[in-house]
This record gives structure tokens, sequence and C-alpha cells, in this order.
């Protein structure tokens, strides 16, 4: 299911304020696939896998941890001051060499721009730091239940549509139900008809009924539907089952496997029906399981 769950806090590193953020975002996949980008080590990557993937079951999962400089978080230090000062006067020396070698006047700098070099030579002087912060554990936390409460909220609508297209499903297993009687009369017409004219043609006796009616009986049989359909009203039963027990892990792969089997069994009555009317109500119960197939990917 789709999701998204952010967070931040402003925090200090190595005595410097420091703002730390967390992202996550879903997208519908099949199985679970989670890329993370974070500052931090190898340790701090491995238990944000283990804390999202205790959280869910399927989805592509996004993780950016971001670290950035808190500038304004606070006042600046004697620290900060000092680097101010340092870069001012570098400033000025660069603007009286521009002067000497008649490059003419520089623009000033404004406090913005002092503020962006202090933040670039900080990030480009010091290392990453190797340990995540302790509140890094916690903004995980929350920005994964925001990302479930979104998934949530989708899951409700999917529930919805789901049964809308199970109710569909089902009436095409009763119109098929339905297709079937008068079968073998429409079958023992349509033989009878195609072998009198052939006996015509080859001017001999037609067979009698009794033999006729031996074929329509064996061509009932190898077209006989009852089991097929039997099977796609336990399917939809176990469906609908699944949709009314509470949420657990694994209902997702449920789903799955029973409109593997509703397509599978849909596919075996189509190799079977002969009439027209048949075929199509086969053709539109397959496109029904086809989209329940594709809203089950969704589905944990």
């Amino acid at each position: 299911m789709t999701g998204f769950g952010a967070t931040s806090c402003v925090t200090e590193i190595a005595g410097q304020p420091m703002r730390l953020g967390v992202e996550l975002r879903s997208v519908n996949q099949r199985f679970l696939e989670v890329k993370i980008r974070q500052p931090f080590g190898a340790a701090a990557e491995h238990a944000l896998r283990r804390k999202v993937e205790a959280r869910l079951r399927r989805g592509r999962v996004d993780v950016y941890v971001h670290l950035q400089a808190a500038l304004g978080a606070a006042a600046l230090g004697p620290a900060e001051l000092e680097r101010v000062a340092e870069v001012l006067a570098q400033a000025r020396q660069i603007e009286v060499h521009a002067q000497t070698i008649g490059s003419g006047t520089l623009a000033p700098f404004t406090a913005l721009d002092v503020l962006r070099l202090l933040a670039a030579r900080s990030g480009g002087a010091g290392e990453a730091p190797t340990t995540a912060p302790a509140e890094l554990d916690n903004l995980v936390d929350l920005a994964l239940d925001a990302l479930c409460a979104m998934r949530e909220q989708e899951g409700a609508a999917l529930e919805s549509a789901l049964r809308e297209l199970a109710g569909a499903l089902q009436g095409h297993a009763e119109a098929l139900q339905s297709a079937r009687v008068g079968e073998s009369e429409r079958l023992l017409t349509r033989l009878r008809e195609r072998v009198t004219a052939l006996c015509e043609k080859a001017g001999v006796s037609p067979p009698p009924s009794e033999r006729l009616a031996q074929e329509v009986a064996a061509l009932v049989q190898r077209g006989d539907i009852e089991e097929e359909l039997a099977r796609i009203d336990s399917h939809l039963a176990q469906l609908r089952a699944t949709l009314d027990a509470p949420a657990q892990v694994g209902q997702g792969k449920v789903l799955d496997f029973l409109a593997q089997e509703l397509f599978r069994e849909l596919t075996t009555i189509g190799s079977k029906i002969t009439s027209h009317a048949g075929s199509a109500l086969v053709i539109a119960a397959k496109g029904d399981v086809e989209r329940i197939r594709e809203q089950v990917q969704n589905v944990e």
C-alpha cells in the first residue's frame, strides 16, 4: 500500500545544534523491499531495517534520514562568532586584493552568506557521526505510525473494493450455473442437425436416436463444470472470511493465493463450456479476478 510518514527534531551533535529528520514512503509491491539512505554507520542502517521489517510486510519502502545544521535554532556561541569574524576578515582581504589588481569592488557579504559559508565549512571539515542520536529511534517510530495510519485508511477502502469485486464474481458464477440449464437439449439438437446433414450428403440413413443420446451424454459429461463452480463458491467464501477476520500478517498472501485459484477454475470452465453466452460470462468473470489480483497485491 502507499503511505507517507515524516517527523523531525533538533538535537545536539558534537556541541552543535542539528536538525534530525526521518521520512518514510511506501508504494505497492508484492514483497517487501526496504531502501535506506542515512548518514550514520552500518549499525544504524541495520537497526532501521529491523524496525521497518517488524512493522511492514509488503511494499517498496524508502527510508530517508537527513541531518543538517540547525542554524537559527539557537544563538551562535563563542566558537561560531569567532568563525564569523574569521570569515569576514577573509572577505575583507579578498576585497582589498580585488581593488589592488583592478577588479573593482566586490559586493559585501550578507549575514545569510556568512551563515551559508559557515555551514559549508562545518560540513566539509568534519565527518558524519558514526553513531545515531538517541532521538532517531523515537522519530522512526513516529514516522512509521503516520505511514501505517495512511496505509490503514487505504486498506479500509481496499476492503470495500474487494467485497464488491467478490460480489460481482459471485454473480457471474451464478449466471454460469443458470446457463447450464438446457445444455444437453441444445447439444442434442445441434448434433442431430449436423449428423442429419452429413448423412443426407453421404446418402446414408442417420443413426438411431439412442446412439445420438449416448454421444450427447458423453459431451455433457466432458463439459460438466459443477465441480469448478463448487470450488469457486468455496474460494469466495474463504476470501470473505479472510476479509472478515481481524487484521493480521499474511492475509495478503492468502488473498493472492485464492485469486490465483479462482482464475485457474475459470480457465478450466472456459475450456469446457461450449455456448457463446457461457464464454462471455467466463471472460467477464476473469476480468473480475484480474482486478482482485491487482488489489490484493497491496494487502499485507
